[in-house]
């Protein structure tokens, strides 16, 4: 994503607004294309296809052609929203509040299903909890995943320190880490999202167990929906009402709330992002590692 002139994105956000007013009038959209970054904790290829009915309904709302882009991990999508100037971004809970707090973005959505992490083993697996997998290897997402953090919590928990007791390898997604869990048998576990995991198809489940879970840390939303700071009132208005509309109100947002298993959105709260305000420091210490 290539950094923006801020008063082009001014500009652009003004006749955003006045194209999408217009083509309700019936007049010729604008040419100018919509970037939507989403953070890349599936494949780039599960990605577009999971939001591809939310881009069609954002392209025929604002009569301009969207494009869903993404980063190669966590570190370079924080980085490229950062440096941007987004209409949207779809982002984790954590690093939408870092961008709101270092970049001046605005939250203005969440996920109303919880976000947790899962301790995943293969079915087949005799191991009974998260302690009995001392001197193994467990395999996460991105290092800056929230259910990586997660994830040390949990293993802390249970007495394990990461990189000592436990080996700590990584996958770029969290699909990535469940289909190395089926395919190498040496990683013992898996931690991933609750959602991650619903993706799956029913028979990769068949073949996995969750020995753990942190559904105890409530309140965590699964992904935040935000807009940059050249963007005020009239786009952060149209894009709530319609992607509300959208999600919550609509057989394809429905469908697709139902398929990712965020069950819909509502509105972002000054409460919620006190909830993700702890989880800042960890996340800033994984950013200032080499």
């Amino acid at each position: 994503m290539a950094r923006k002139n801020p008063t082009k994105a001014s500009i652009q956000s003004i006749g955003l607004w006045l194209c999408a007013c217009a083509a309700a009038l019936g007049a010729a959209p604008g040419s100018d294309h919509v970037e939507i970054p989403v953070l890349p904790y599936l494949s780039t290829e599960r990605l577009l296809t999971l939001y591809e009915p939310l881009r069609r309904h954002l392209q025929e709302t604002l009569a301009r052609p969207v494009r869903l882009v993404t980063s190669p991990d966590y570190r370079s999508f924080i980085a490229d929203v950062a440096q941007d100037d987004n209409l949207l971004v779809i982002n984790a809970a954590h690093m939408a509040r870092l961008a709101e707090v270092d970049s001046g973005y605005r939250s203005i959505l969440q996920t109303t299903n919880p976000l947790y992490a899962l301790v995943v083993v293969r079915a087949e697996d005799s191991v009974n909890e998260v302690a009995d997998l001392r001197g193994t290897r467990i395999l996460t997402p991105d290092p800056l995943a929230l259910i990586t953090l997660m994830g040390h919590r949990m293993l802390a928990e249970a007495g394990l320190t990461p990189g000592t007791d436990v080996e700590i390898p990584t996958a770029d997604t969290h699909n990535n880490a469940l289909t190395l869990l089926l395919g190498d048998d040496s990683i013992r576990a898996a931690i991933v999202s609750n959602r991650a995991y619903k993706t799956l198809s029913a028979d990769a489940r068949a073949r996995l167990r969750v020995l753990a879970d942190s559904a105890g840390l409530t309140g965590i939303p699964s992904l935040v929906y935000q807009t940059g700071p050249g963007h005020e009132g009239a786009d952060r208005a149209l894009l709530t009402r319609e992607i509300l509309h959208f999600a919550n109100e609509t057989s394809a947002g429905r469908a697709m709330m139902l398929t990712l298993g965020h069950g819909g959105l509502r509105e972002v709260a000054e409460a919620d992002r006190k909830r993700i305000d702890p989880f800042l420091p960890a996340t800033r210490e994984v950013l200032a590692a080499p």
